[in-house]
């Protein structure tokens, strides 16, 4: 009869929760600019290599993912791409970028890729899914990161499936976020698989149950809850508050809202 211990270490020693694909930085080859927590999280996923960074409004996403791109880039020699919403693009380009002392291009098609003046490339959504930018252009590529990478979480399956085949075999991969619903497994498991760290249907057969009631609803086992969420941590950063690495919140912490009601009276009759 097998010793139920030594079959759980059997198992252990075959795991690698730590599989990392990235390289290690130092604090000094970032930026002058960069907080202790964003220096944190840069190191971390350089280290990881395809990482999911789940940071709350103004922690500083933006940042994060141009001196990634600027590492990536020193370390290939190969382009980084940023995509993103189109409504975003000007703060990669106009504010943070300038600011850390990088160009960044918009491009909308391989011709913009081929004449692009800079490695450090920023286009939309829309121009990878409608193929505008072509596998071949793509492959050339040296890193991804989505920004505002919760738009995963929504993709239809063409759309899923033509951004998981675009970027399968990019060798540093990013999705930056707000911090999704913890309890959003569908969310997190699309993260997961763009980042090449599972298999779909391996991850739904080894924690989840169908919840009979609700179609599409994902339930974790509860016997693998703290599993699951260990695997998670492996690739995935989720961030409210600089303290929530150790660092002072400082002027992170906002003063309370003071709300002034003002009543206006309307005329009914009239309007």
């Amino acid at each position: 009869m097998v010793n139920e211990q030594a079959y759980l270490d059997f198992c252990r020693a075959k795991e690698n929760p730590l599989e990392r694909f990235g390289f290690e930085v130092l604090k000094r080859d970032l930026h002058g600019s960069t907080f202790d927590h964003q220096a944190d999280t840069i190191q971390w996923a350089l280290r990881i290599g395809r990482a999911l960074i789940a940071k709350s409004f103004g922690l500083g996403k933006t940042h994060d993912q141009i001196e990634i791109a600027k590492q990536v880039y020193k370390r290939t020699g190969k382009p980084f791409l940023i995509i993103c919403p189109l409504g975003v693009k000007h703060q990669f380009q106009y504010e943070d970028g300038p600011r850390l002392g990088v160009t960044i291009e918009y491009i909308t098609s391989d011709d913009d890729f081929a004449l692009a003046d800079t490695p450090y490339l920023i286009t939309n959504y829309e121009r990878v899914r409608d193929g505008n930018i072509s596998q071949k252009s793509l492959n050339k590529l040296g890193g991804v990161s989505l920004d505002e990478g919760a738009v995963l979480r929504a993709l239809d399956s063409k759309t899923w499936d033509t951004f998981f085949k675009a970027f399968k075999d990019t060798e540093f991969r990013f999705v930056c976020t707000a911090t999704p619903s913890p309890n959003n497994y569908i969310e997190l498991l699309n993260y997961a698989v763009f980042l090449g760290k599972i298999d779909r249907g391996f991850a739904l057969t080894r924690w989840f149950k169908r919840d009979s009631t609700k179609a599409g609803n994902l339930t974790l086992y509860e016997h693998h809850e703290e599993d699951f969420w260990l695997w998670v941590s492996t690739w995935a950063l989720f961030l409210y508050k600089p303290s929530d690495l150790g660092y002072d919140d400082g002027e992170y912490v906002l003063p309370e809202l003071n709300v002034q009601w003002h009543r206006l009276s309307v005329d009914h009759r009239r309007a």
